[in-house]
């Protein structure tokens, strides 16, 4: 594969545009990654191979690691020429999408080139200098609409990011808009598209969660030697993108992500992180462990924390689900969670291109005259035996001894009622295709916080309070004794709506930026 520096010269250019927005005090170095361009019209073969090997992957790592590392030196260079520098400068990457050197996609490029699951590592980490003046750090990639079949995106190992990270000594703050995590397949009218060219790999996705929970639990060994740094009070970390309106089969089976492990990585790897926040906004799958658990042999505490929320999704990264259907409907569940990955079957891997040419012949069909499909996601109706276990370690994490300083905390997820068409749903009453969220939120009546319904008050006029928004469905007496302990219960109607809120999708905002 043939590739071509997009800008030869970057280096000395990239070191002019730091110093500039350094000496306009911008307070943010935006920085646009560009991948390298690939080159199809100057092959000699007529076309790409269908699938991008692995030495090519490597290839495009390299390149994106020699940006990131010539961000950092020049930054570094920049910084240390200019008179009165800011103070503190907000450091955000972004990683632009895969571009060719021709627009006749279609039929020069196979789909399976177009949707990547191998992540792009970042090489020689040890290397990068350390950057005092940065303040926080972001990377992301440009998505948009395609964050769902991720076409044209190259994915970050959710590694990469700490590694970067470390190496900012003085960050206090630190954003992943997207971890590049796709728990589940694209919801695509065609079936070829669906299980062949847009299917998140199993195998790549279970190794970036637990390459990412390592990195956490074990710092200095899996961070060359360096630790996330003490300044960090605040995180908002989302594994998965947002949708406004998701479009999920939620009956197929699902991956068992945690094994071989005993306990999810990245659930023990946030809970770690946790310990020095004091706003820590998640969206990922998780399981109990991402809570400290008071009464263990060696306690851990969110003492710092001032403000937490987690919205969960509603599988469990060992494959069971959190909710099942209206009338019990929980298929290929078993107590041994989802099925195993395998090291052949999960992994990207080169198909005969005869093979890819009859895959293609049907995806022809299927566009044309080919059936709908039919999306199912009916989960709306909560697990008890595995959605209370959640709940009580959520609360037992809630007291003042364990979070002296908390304003307010809360856990929620989205639910979607838009069953199949051969689901049975004359007995339920929601007939429309709609969603809502479902989950409970704890105000400490410090800090003098604004209630959900809209209401502010002074920190000595809010006594404590546990909202719930959870419909009919009640926590057993042992759950709920749990929750009575930290102060009055209310109860919220659920707002069924087609769409999803766009607004405070996170606990920390958005940051100004200047281009670069």
């Amino acid at each position: 594969m043939p590739l071509r520096e997009t800008d030869p010269n970057f280096e000395s250019e990239l070191f002019e545009q730091v110093k500039a927005a350094f000496n306009e005090k911008y307070g943010c170095l935006q920085y646009w990654l560009p991948l390298p361009l690939i080159l199809i019209n100057e092959q000699t073969e007529p076309s790409l191979a269908c699938h991008e090997p692995a030495e090519e992957t490597l290839a495009i790592s390299a390149h994106v690691s020699a940006r990131i590392h010539a961000l950092y030196s020049q930054s570094a260079a920049a910084y240390a020429l200019v008179k009165n520098p800011p103070t503190s400068i907000a450091l955000n990457i972004e990683i632009e999408t895969q571009k060719y050197d021709t627009d006749d996609l279609e039929y020069l490029v196979c789909y399976h080139h177009r949707h990547h699951s191998r992540r792009l590592q970042l090489h020689n980490p040890e290397k990068l200098p350390d950057l005092p003046f940065m303040s926080s750090l972001s990377i992301r990639s440009s998505c948009g609409s395609d964050a769902d079949t991720a076409r044209d995106i190259r994915p970050l190992s959710p590694l990469g990011p700490l590694q970067c990270l470390v190496h900012l000594p003085a960050v206090q703050e630190w954003t992943a808009r997207w971890l590049w995590e796709r728990p589940m397949p694209s919801a695509l009218s065609s079936k070829v598209m669906r299980e062949h060219w847009t299917w998140p790999w199993e195998g790549p996705l279970r190794d970036a969660r637990h390459e990412f929970g390592a990195a956490i639990i074990d710092q200095e060994k899996h961070l060359c030697g360096k630790r996330i740094p003490a300044s960090l009070t605040r995180a908002a970390l989302h594994f998965w993108p947002f949708f406004s309106l998701p479009k999920h089969d939620q009956s197929i089976a699902r991956p068992n992500l945690i094994h071989p492990a005993d306990k999810d990585p990245v659930s023990i790897g946030l809970r770690n992180l946790g310990t020095q926040l004091s706003i820590f906004d998640i969206r990922a799958m998780v399981t109990p462990d991402l809570f400290p658990i008071p009464d263990a042999p060696t306690p851990q505490q969110w003492s710092q924390m001032r403000r937490f929320r987690l919205e969960f999704h509603p599988l469990r990264p060992d494959g069971r689900w959190y909710f099942i259907g209206p009338r019990g409907e929980d298929p290929h569940d078993s107590e041994h969670g989802g099925y195993k990955i395998s090291d052949t079957e999960h992994y990207p891997r080169e198909i005969d291109p005869n093979e890819c040419g009859d895959l293609r012949t049907q995806y022809d069909y299927e566009v044309t005259d080919g059936p709908e499909y039919d999306v199912d996601m009916f989960r709306v109706q909560p697990c008890r035996e595995r959605i209370e276990p959640l709940l009580a370690a959520f609360t037992k994490t809630l007291t003042r001894d364990n979070m002296p300083d908390l304003e307010d905390a809360e856990m929620f997820t989205h639910l979607w009622w838009r069953p199949g068409d051969e689901r049975e749903v004359e007995e339920y009453g929601l007939r429309m295709k709609k969603g809502h969220r479902w989950g409970v939120k704890f105000i400490t009546g410090r800090g003098g916080k604004e209630r959900t319904d809209g209401d502010v008050a002074a920190a000595t006029q809010i006594q404590p309070v546990v909202e719930w928004q959870v419909g009919d469905w009640r926590p057993s007496e042992k759950v709920m004794s749990l929750f009575e302990r930290l102060g009055q219960q209310e109860w919220r109607d659920l707002e069924w709506t087609r769409y999803r809120d766009t607004a405070g999708r996170d606990l920390l905002g958005n940051s100004q930026s200047s281009p670069i």
